[in-house]
């Protein structure tokens, strides 16, 4: 079908415009490690995008409903029978990642004769201690990129730099619980989503209209709904779900 090099160089181009348009609007996923484990947090419009993968794992996912329950059941799938087929200690995001998604996510994007995987992937792996937490995203054309202590999953570059520099000012590295750092996320959302004039802020961000503010916080809690999960340290039953005070849900 696209015979020319440069037919197919243009209609990869055009096919990366297309899945960054429809990613453009998502709500970012954010990783972060702290004393009890590993955080996932988000707001959804409607359907979940976190999810228990393997005893250890966790992955949270920005994209298409359909494309991201069909990479998680691959992933779910690929877990099981390298547990089952090796051990369970043998089940890492690195595997994970680098034979069962990266590979796929490439193949999809690259076949421009179908329709495409619109979708961006977390994952994440607790480790014995807050240093050996790990995580590893891997965005739609099957491109890595690996973290400790934090990441953040979003649809821009723009967005993910702004996340991660609002937890950089607000949430030092190194030893924070989980009631340190759940205390925070909501705010940071709300900076992500709502610009500086939308919440009652001046140009050197000193608040000057504080229904402005009040009104942001309410549309972030009516358009869209918590979601965060703990991934424990030491619990057996890792993944468990968390309110947005960081309260287990029961």
């Amino acid at each position: 079908m696209f015979d020319e090099p440069y037919r197919w160089i243009d209609a990869i181009h055009q096919r990366r415009d297309y899945i960054a348009e429809q990613l453009d609007r998502a709500t970012p996923v954010i990783g972060l490690s702290v004393s009890e484990g590993i955080i996932l947090a988000s707001f959804h419009r409607q359907n979940p995008k976190i999810y228990e993968l393997y005893d250890r794992i966790a992955m949270g996912g920005i994209g298409h409903p359909a494309d991201l329950e069909t990479v998680r059941g691959i992933l779910l799938n690929m877990a099981h029978v390298e547990g089952f087929q090796r051990s369970t200690s043998d089940v890492s995001i690195e595997r994970l990642a680098l034979f069962g998604l990266a590979p796929r996510l490439k193949t999809a994007f690259e076949d421009v004769s179908a329709p495409p995987i619109i979708l961006d992937v977390l994952l994440s792996e607790v480790g014995r201690t807050q240093s050996e937490d790990r995580f590893i995203k891997v965005s739609f054309d099957g491109n890595l990129e690996r973290s400790v202590d934090r990441m953040v999953l979003a649809p821009t570059e723009e967005t993910a730099q702004k996340a991660s520099d609002l937890l950089r000012d607000r949430i030092p590295r190194g030893d924070r619980t989980l009631r340190e750092v759940v205390g925070v996320l909501s705010d940071v959302f709300l900076e992500i989503l709502f610009t500086r004039d939308e919440r009652g802020l001046d140009e050197s961000g000193n608040l000057i209209n504080p229904e402005k503010l009040a009104e942001c916080q309410s549309r972030l809690r009516e358009e869209r709904q918590w979601e965060g999960v703990l991934l424990d340290r030491k619990a057996p039953a890792r993944i468990k779900r968390l309110n947005e005070t960081g309260d287990l849900c029961l």
